[in-house]
């Protein structure tokens, strides 16, 4: 009986972890692969290239960068630090590195958010 018990508790658990990282994943999520591919074909712009605009014209500290495609609108989204110690995100166009929206406290001090962009 302990036997049994302790494979169906293995399953159990093996079946939460797996529902669980599913549940975790969304459809505009973006692989290495995939980003390859995007890249390759000319659909985005190489993530070196946003690295360098944003050290370039923003005052703030990459935390984060995420690459999502929706319905053939592929965007990075990135998280800074800003000088005041804020968190801004930012989503560019990945095609062009247009400026698409902007989120946070502060974002003037960040010296790239033109006022007037959507938030």
């Amino acid at each position: 009986m302990s036997r049994w018990l302790i494979t169906f508790s293995s399953c159990l658990c093996v079946a939460v972890f797996l529902i669980g990282s599913s549940a975790t994943l969304r459809a505009d999520d973006v692989d290495a692969d995939g980003a390859r591919r995007a890249r390759d074909a000319g659909k985005i712009v190489p993530l070196q290239h946003l690295f360098d605009k944003v050290e370039r014209e923003c005052r703030g500290r990459f935390v984060e960068m995420e690459l999502d495609e929706d319905d053939g609108q592929w965007t990075y989204e990135i998280k800074l630090i800003g000088p005041r110690g804020d968190v801004a995100e930012l989503e560019y166009d990945a095609a062009d590195l247009r400026l698409l929206e902007a989120e946070g406290q502060h974002l003037d001090a960040l010296e790239c958010v033109p006022p007037g962009t959507p938030d």
